[in-house]
């Protein structure tokens, strides 16, 4: 005779199981396909891997992780975008905007789930956030006119007589040209004047600070795939030229930046990891919201501060996420 609690606990047990383990013991490999602007390994796709990893899997285990990186190479994202699609994997992961948009047009079947991509909807990666309606859905960086004045206003408080600052951006972007739209906007409404330089490989790099020398007081670098890459040839330019530069992104203040203002990108592709586990599991990506940044950090270094005559006001200070000494 058979228990009827233990059927009952047994049935339970089958229920809870999730998906990905019960793929893991029965042999099932998921192929993922990470195509990323920049360069690697790097820490957005080390954090993306660690969701991942936190979610039960594991590479050599039940996941296999093939990465791509393009670091400027723009001439190729079609054709490399293509020919992902045709090993169809389980999931593409893009990590920016030019792969998002390359990979859209490769696969309208093939799930997508990109990361960092700007403005989804006016670019014609989705319907709208919260139904995409096809095949792609992610996560976006946050491009507003609002936010984008936060960039010149928080550089601005920091170092009040800067009144020219230089934009760069990559041309070659899409989503950059979103950036540089919403910023120019946002210097006409505080009477700052803007000039853009545009960077579209890494040599293009001295030639923008040799013709910037003595035309800009500050500088403002775009969250961009391509400055991403190069962002310590960035901050080390910029230190020399002893510009107040302020970053989208964190990790170029680490290197020696004056100060960033931007979401937290590290956390966004860990994000990432769940809506591919999601996927695996069985959702569309139609149906999955494209999320919006958790947060958005300030990060300010007093030490090169200091080394621009810069007194950062305490009221600016206190405000910060953090503050490098």
């Amino acid at each position: 005779m058979i228990d009827r609690r233990s059927l009952v606990i047994s049935g339970v047990t089958t229920v809870l199981v999730p998906p990905s383990v019960r793929a893991q013991r029965s042999g099932k490999v998921w192929r993922v396909v990470f195509f990323s602007v920049a360069a690697g390994p790097n820490p957005l796709a080390d954090s993306f891997r660690r969701g991942l990893n936190e979610l039960g899997y594991s590479e050599g285990s039940n996941l296999s992780i093939q990465y791509r990186w393009m670091a400027g190479q723009e001439s190729q994202y079609d054709d490399v975008a293509r020919e992902l699609a045709q090993s169809e994997p389980d999931v593409i992961v893009t990590a920016g905007h030019p792969p998002a948009v390359a990979a859209k047009k490769a696969t309208a079947q093939l799930p997508i789930v990109a990361l960092a991509v700007v403005n989804p909807v006016g670019g014609g990666l989705a319907a709208s956030i919260s139904h995409p309606g096809g095949n792609l859905t992610g996560f976006s960086l946050e491009v507003t006119p609002e936010t984008n004045a936060k960039m010149l206003q928080l550089l601005h408080e920091a170092a009040p007589k800067i009144t020219r600052i230089g934009a760069l951006w990559n041309s070659a972007n899409p989503g950059s040209r979103f950036y540089l739209d919403a910023v120019s906007h946002a210097a006409r409404s505080v009477n700052l004047t803007l000039k853009d330089y545009d960077v579209r490989r890494a040599e293009d790099i001295d030639v923008v600070f040799h013709s910037l020398r003595g035309s800009v007081d500050g500088l403002i670098v775009f969250p961009e795939g391509l400055l991403w890459t190069y962002r310590r040839n960035i901050v080390d330019a910029a230190r020399e030229a002893q510009l107040a530069t302020i970053f989208g992104y964190r990790d170029a203040v680490e290197m020696g930046a004056l100060m960033s203002y931007g979401p937290d990108l590290v956390d966004l592709f860990k994000r990432g990891a769940a809506y591919v586990d999601k996927i695996i599991k069985g959702a569309k990506p139609a149906e999955l919201p494209i999320q919006q940044p958790a947060k958005f950090e300030l990060v300010i270094n007093v030490k090169t501060a200091n080394a621009l005559n810069i007194g950062v006001p305490p009221t600016l200070l206190a405000r910060a996420d953090e503050v490098i000494e």
